[in-house]
């Protein structure tokens, strides 16, 4: 049992937030207790209010901002039925013409291990027999859904749920692997913090251990327009530093970022 676990319970009685994993939410609180030195366990009415409307929107902003559909999620799992599956996601969604690229791309690289960080629904559409795939995330929902498409599928591999805000201290709990994915993920990690956000990706650039990364931003704001400068300045920035070369390609929602881990 988790300290705390009144107020956890109630900070997942949204819909949106159920399947996250409870201990991602117990180290939340407890974090957002020492940083504003307050004991969870006498909080007046007001102050429990507070804290559960920050700490949900910290969680949607980490977790539940792709989340389209999650009712229907349930029925088209017992159907089977992995491309509608994929469109109750809307990255998953808006990538769902551009994951035969991704294959291809992925496949000519000749890896035998994949680490497919923040991955959501994405090894419904990437993974395959041809190589061992380890999905990591913190929603415990789309990890089962994984999980069982594994399983009907032959597919070797495994779910692990994994904080990347952690990654510093966490780290060796990540596989060492030949290519690792982060799509759409390191923009949305620190919570709008870009000072954070640089901090993170620099680490897990360093900790993860992997011959590639392919790594993807999204090309549009929240509003749908697309952005006049897509590239992300700032981590190609990170990758000369790590002495890291890459290339770019773009689909029309998203860029992505394959890196070489050599020098030049």
């Amino acid at each position: 049992m988790f300290q705390n676990q009144k107020l956890l319970e109630k900070i997942k009685q949204k819909r949106e937030l159920a399947m996250v994993s409870d201990s991602l939410i117990s180290e939340m609180l407890d974090s957002y207790a020492k940083k504003y030195n307050i004991d969870l366990k006498n909080l007046k009415p007001l102050e429990e209010k507070i804290i559960i409307k920050e700490i949900r929107a910290e969680l949607r902003n980490y977790t539940g901002r792709f989340q389209k559909s999650p009712k229907q999620k349930k029925k088209l799992l017992k159907e089977e039925s992995w491309e509608n599956l994929l469109q109750t996601h809307t990255s998953t969604a808006e990538r769902l013409l551009f994951y035969p690229k991704l294959k291809t791309i992925i496949k000519s690289l000749h890896v035998k291990k994949i680490l497919d960080l923040g991955c959501g629904l994405n090894p419904l559409a990437i993974a395959s027999r041809e190589y061992y795939y380890i999905a990591s995330d913190i929603n415990e929902e789309d990890l089962s859904i994984v999980g069982e498409f594994f399983r009907k599928k032959n597919i070797p591999g495994e779910t692990l749920s994994f904080d990347l805000r952690k990654i510093q201290d966490n780290a060796n709990e990540l596989p060492q692997c030949d290519l690792c994915l982060l799509f759409k993920v390191l923009d949305i990690l620190a919570g709008g913090d870009r000072k954070m956000r640089n901090v993170l990706a620099e680490r897990i650039l360093e900790k993860i251990k992997a011959s590639y990364f392919l790594i993807s931003f999204s090309t549009r704001k929240i509003s749908g327009k697309e952005m006049r400068s897509p590239r992300r300045n700032w981590f190609e920035k990170i990758l000369a530093k790590k002495n890291l070369r890459f290339r770019t390609f773009a689909s029309t929602n998203e860029i992505f970022y394959l890196t070489h881990p050599f020098k030049e």
